[in-house]
Formats: structure tokens, C-alpha cells, sequence
């Protein structure tokens, strides 16, 4: 069974590991950060789940037997009741092995827990199908894609929007109560 901990800066080398080349972390991360990732990125990102109504949240996953499976982010709009999930990662050595969903699950379910969240949205480069297929197993609609929005290298890449609104997130988990195990 998969649980989100607190992404701490005990987990910097590790997950900066997993990103080896230019590419690699922008598929993570977007085009907001630099190659290599390093601990004054990583820091900025945990400032800002500071005080009582943080702009992001920042997860490990750990799985049943407490190894570090996966990373995960939480970006949060209060005054509009959004959430956006961001720089969803998995172990390399962990890939393949259908983590994302319930990790994901996770999440949502975090997020929808406050009341002020009706929307869920994500941002995913069209050419990652793998992470699409995710997305839409786990209900996100897509709304669009805007072309030629980021750089990595030489390539430029167009990224789909998909969102997941309260109700939608509702009905799924209705559904998946009734599937038998």
C-alpha cells in the first residue's frame, strides 16, 4: 500500500538521481528550472508550503515496505479553488509496475478533502501517452493542448491541459466502490 510523506530535504540526492539528463527534468519539472536539479531548487519548492494556506505541497511516495517509490506536488490557487498536480515522478527502477494511479488516488483525495477545491487540473506533454493514459483512468478530461510551449534541447514539445472537477472525482470514486475487487 502506497502513502504520501513529506518531501524533506533527506530526499534531495535521491530524487535529483532520477532526473540525468536536460530532458529528463524538464519532462518533470517544466521549463521552470535548471539542469541539474540541486538543493536551492528543491528548497524554493518546499518554501512554498509554508504557513497556513501553502502554495504547494510536496510528497514522497513510500511504499508498503518503506521504500521511496515516487514524488509528487500539489500546487494550490485558494482564491479560485484549484489545485494543479505537478512534477509527478517515479523511481526509475519502479517504472512499469502501475504506481501512478494509486498514487495519484492519493492525492486527489487530499485535495478534495478541502472543501475549497472544486478543481483539479494538470498540465502533461502530448508525447508522454503513458502519463495521459493515467490521467484520464483516473477521470481528468482534456481540455486542450498549447502548441509549441516548451523547449527542452533543440525540441519543442506542446503540453495538454486536462482538469477533473469535484463532481467528476465524485462519480468516479461511486463507480469504483461498485467494482468488484
Amino acid at each position: 500500500m502506497l502513502q504520501l510523506i513529506p518531501f524533506t530535504p533527506e530526499h534531495y540526492d535521491l530524487l535529483c538521481s532520477w532526473f540525468g539528463t536536460e530532458k529528463d527534468l524538464i519532462q518533470w519539472g517544466g521549463w521552470g528550472l535548471t539542469y541539474p536539479l540541486d538543493a536551492t531548487q528543491l528548497d524554493q519548492m518546499l518554501s512554498e508550503g509554508l504557513g497556513p494556506k501553502p502554495a504547494r505541497l510536496c510528497w514522497m511516495v513510500e511504499d508498503g515496505d518503506g521504500a521511496l517509490v515516487g514524488h509528487v506536488q500539489l500546487v494550490l490557487d485558494w482564491q479560485n479553488g484549484i489545485g494543479r498536480i505537478a512534477r509527478v515522478g517515479i523511481a526509475p527502477d519502479k517504472r512499469g509496475q502501475r504506481l501512478a494511479v494509486p498514487m495519484l488516488r492519493l492525492v486527489l483525495a487530499h485535495a478534495f478533502a478541502e472543501e475549497a477545491v472544486e478543481r483539479m487540473e494538470l498540465n502533461v506533454f502530448t508525447w508522454n501517452q503513458a502519463a495521459i493514459r493515467t490521467y484520464v483512468a483516473l477521470g481528468f478530461v482534456h481540455e486542450g493542448v498549447r502548441r509549441s510551449s516548451a523547449k527542452a534541447g533543440n525540441e519543442r514539445w506542446d503540453t495538454a491541459m486536462m482538469g477533473l472537477l469535484r463532481g467528476e472525482w465524485e462519480q468516479t470514486l461511486a463507480v469504483s466502490k461498485l467494482q468488484p475487487a
